[in-house]
């Protein structure tokens, strides 16, 4: 924007005293007979033609297609985008092809305007637009070879043109134009409005443009009007030849300080300063803020935010790094500091297990804000393979997230009628029906996934399968009642963007065998949260164009129902177990954060990956631990809970720490009912039916409003005879749902169980066999007993 002209009395004194010294200047040239380069002449002649004749049919051919004074100011100066933290406060980068900062005249003090007119066009105020004058004395300069001192041919009115309109080719032509587009710009604009675009136009050197940036980069100053007479000047100096004059290199001292020099001399002899004043200026030492080092803060973050600035503005990635915007973001810097140290810390701890990067997102679920994003332990370290930290492994990495998948098939398989109650079979299966059940070895197994502890628990509600995060289970409901293609659907509807192939990933899906983004995987346990409803992840509040109008806000955005609340709150209610030490036994004293969250874990087979996902109703955040170049980590005493799930514990339990806890409440379609299952962390075993007069217990459990168990339980039930004839309550193994090709790995596992095979010290089985039951022997029969005779 330019200022309106300021005409004030100085600029009026100032302008006379040009004037004044102009003629008395003026001799100096008499006398003096010249062969004028033939360039500079041509230069001349047209110059004065256009002054005294007018626009002649001799300058046809140099204002032929000549761009408009008006395009002076039409495009908009290059200025850096400044990205802020949550607060606006906080700057954590500036993209920027230029580094400028738009500055009105007003805002520019006198002593800088006299600095740089002296410095570069002394004849600025008076002048058309050129200056004849200045234009014999380079003449003169090029053929004695001597510097006259006094400036060269170019005004400040054609420097700006050159750089603004007509360009820096080298050649007659391109001088002539920009002469004539001098003295029009000069007849449209006022001086003032001239020196305003020439102050945020010109290059100060070190990526500074504009003398806003030059001032904050050479001597740290916000304020221009802080700027001392010597500082002015030796600013004013630079645009001669920026990168010679640099006063940060030690070596340009020198050369900066004799510039510095220059100038003030142009100024006592214009006028605007004292010789005392001169002087004074001249004995100051140069001292700058040192060479500018490009500082960001949360790195990774402010590239997603680049990233969704990009898509803001259409996909102009040039109006990102020359647009002026400023953006502010959802980033709260005490929680990215509390991430990061927390981040840091823990890894540190765990390279005894071979644990050497690790990344982190926080999201409020309520309306996809991310509020904390860490993408790698550290990223300056770009020399250790397992970090490599400049590459952001929480948005732009893939990495296997283990059994936190398993959510998208319990969810799936909870939309298509399972309940909290519904019992698979935790046994050895061959999925694929191949291996014989007696002899399950890996070459003669088809998919026989193991669970973690290599324990087979036999029939386990979906409660407990999760609880204990066991595999076989997880494979089982995905294979009875989610699908692999609904299951991905859910992944996709709740906010994972992977492409997913159900021809290439089949069963293992659930157990985490595809990579997915673990800002993805945060953003989809956000919906949880946020009891099915889900609002996409962003990293801006607010984008302001450079006159500080709102182009784009985060409000009004889209809340997609993708899950039934009820389901939402079951399966919350489920994960609320794995943090509780007195409902999880595995993972819950881990976990503990003291208030109500839930919590998934992950670990892959391999220990590349290990993964924590949890949430509060206020936030979700999600953990991976591993090493970029896929090295293993630590087989030995080493899981998710104690890597990424101790780690979200501590972030948890401090970002929190001046948050009243909450629950979520229960919506108005989940009720609760008794259901055979054996309670307490130990228990999650039984029909999941509702109880029966044999049943020898029983729990209540939480479901969607006709869903409840309808039938009465009839796995318990007289066993085999025993050889007296009296028969015990037994529990009889049903799974309807199953394949027929899972029977026979049923039945393996409930003759073992009766053989005291899968006691694990927890459970007593007394099971009804597959086989028939055996035939009992019968009771000897008495001999009688021998009377004796009288």
């Amino acid at each position: 924007m330019i200022a309106r002209s300021r005409t004030t009395h100085d600029h009026a004194l100032r302008r006379g005293a040009y004037r004044s010294k102009r003629r008395r200047s003026g001799g100096a040239l008499s006398g003096l007979r010249l062969v004028l380069p033939s360039g500079l002449l041509a230069l001349l002649f047209a110059t004065g033609a256009l002054l005294v004749v007018g626009a002649g049919s001799a300058l046809a051919y140099f204002t032929d297609d000549l761009p408009s004074p008006q395009d002076l100011a039409k495009d908009p100066l290059a200025q850096g985008t400044k990205v802020y933290d949550r607060s606006g406060t906080q700057l954590l980068y500036q993209f920027s092809d230029e580094n400028r900062e738009i500055v009105t005249y007003d805002h520019i003090p006198q002593v800088v305007v006299d600095a740089t007119v002296a410095a570069e066009d002394k004849s600025f105020w008076t002048n058309p637009g050129v200056d004849l004058l200045g234009i014999v004395r380079a003449a003169i300069s090029d053929v004695t070879h001597r510097d006259s001192g006094q400036g060269g041919a170019s005004t400040i009115t054609q420097q700006l043109v050159k750089q603004r309109i007509v360009g820096g080719e080298v050649s007659l032509q391109r001088k002539i134009r920009e002469a004539i587009l001098a003295i029009e710009v000069t007849r449209t604009y006022s001086k003032e409005q001239i020196l305003e675009l020439y102050f945020n136009q010109i290059y100060y050197g070190n990526q500074a443009y504009g003398i806003k940036a030059a001032a904050l980069t050479y001597f740290g100053k916000t304020d221009l009007s802080k700027l001392t007479l010597a500082e002015a000047a030796l600013l004013a100096g630079l645009p001669q030849a920026p990168s010679v004059l640099d006063p940060t290199q030690a070596e340009n001292l020198d050369s900066a300080t004799a510039r510095r020099a220059y100038v003030l001399d142009q100024m006592l002899d214009t006028g605007t300063i004292t010789q005392e004043q001169a002087e004074a200026a001249k004995g100051e030492a140069i001292r700058v803020a040192g060479p500018p080092v490009a500082t960001i803060k949360a790195p990774h973050f402010v590239f997603q935010v680049r990233n969704q600035l990009t898509a803001i503005l259409g996909g102009d990635e040039a109006a990102v790094t020359r647009g002026g915007y400023k953006v502010t973001t959802t980033l709260d810097m005490t929680k990215q500091q509390i991430a990061e140290r927390q981040v840091r810390d823990w890894v540190e701890e765990l390279h005894t297990k071979n644990v050497w990067n690790a990344a982190l997102v926080s999201i409020d679920p309520r309306n996809g804000e991310v509020v904390a994003y860490v993408g790698s332990v550290d990223y300056n370290n770009r020399d250790d393979p397992r970090v490599q930290g400049q590459y952001d492994v929480a948005g732009i990495g893939l990495r296997q997230p283990g059994s936190s998948f398993k959510m998208f098939n319990y969810v799936t398989a909870l939309k298509k009628g399972a309940t909290a109650a519904t019992v698979v079979i935790d046994a050895r299966t061959d999925f694929t029906g191949k291996a014989d059940p007696t002899r399950m070895s890996p070459s003669a197994c088809g998919y026989c996934p193991e669970n973690a502890d290599l324990q087979y628990h036999g029939p386990v509600t979906m409660r407990q399968a999760i609880r204990e995060s066991r595999n076989v289970p997880a494979v089982r409901f995905l294979a009875e009642y989610s699908g692999i293609e609904d299951t991905i659907q859910t992944a996709h509807d709740l906010g994972i963007t992977t492409e997913i192939d159900p021809s290439k990933v089949g069963l293992s899906l659930t157990l985490g065998a595809q990579v997915v983004h673990l800002v993805d995987m945060t953003s989809a346990y956000g919906v949880l949260a946020n009891m099915g409803t889900r609002i996409a992840p962003t990293y801006i509040l607010k984008v302001e164009d450079s006159r500080g109008k709102v182009v784009w806000e985060h409000k009004d955005y889209e809340q997609k129902r993708v899950l039934d609340p009820g389901i939402a709150w079951i399966m919350t209610d489920i994960l609320k177990d794995t943090t509780q030490p007195s409902k999880d036994f595995i993972f819950g004293s881990w976990t503990n954060i003291g208030r109500v969250a839930a919590l998934k874990t992950g670990t892959t087979d391999n220990l590349k990956d290990v993964y924590s996902v949890g949430y509060v109703p206020t936030m979700v955040t999600g953990v991976w631990m591993g090493n970029s170049n896929n090295e293993e980590m630590s087989h030995n005493d080493f899981f998710s809970a104690m890597g990424p799930g101790q780690l979200w514990r501590d972030y948890m339990k401090e970002v929190l720490a001046d948050t009243p806890a909450s629950d979520w409440p229960r919506p108005a379609n989940v009720v609760s009912a008794p259901i055979v299952s054996a309670p307490g962390a130990f228990g999650g075993f039984g029909s999941g039916l509702s109880p029966s007069s044999l049943t020898p217990f029983s729990m209540s459990e939480w479901f969607i409003k006709g869903t409840e168990p309808a039938k009465q339980d009839d796995w318990y039930v007289p066993g085999c005879p025993a050889t007296d004839g009296t028969t015990k309550i037994a529990m009889k193994i049903q799974d309807p749902r199953a394949p027929d090709t899972f029977q026979r790995y049923t039945d393996q596992w409930i003759r073992g169980a009766i053989a005291g095979q899968f006691a694990y010290g927890r459970y007593s089985w007394n099971l009804v066999s597959p086989d028939p039951c055996p035939t009992p022997a019968p009771l000897p029969t008495p001999r009688p007993t021998p009377t004796k005779k009288p």
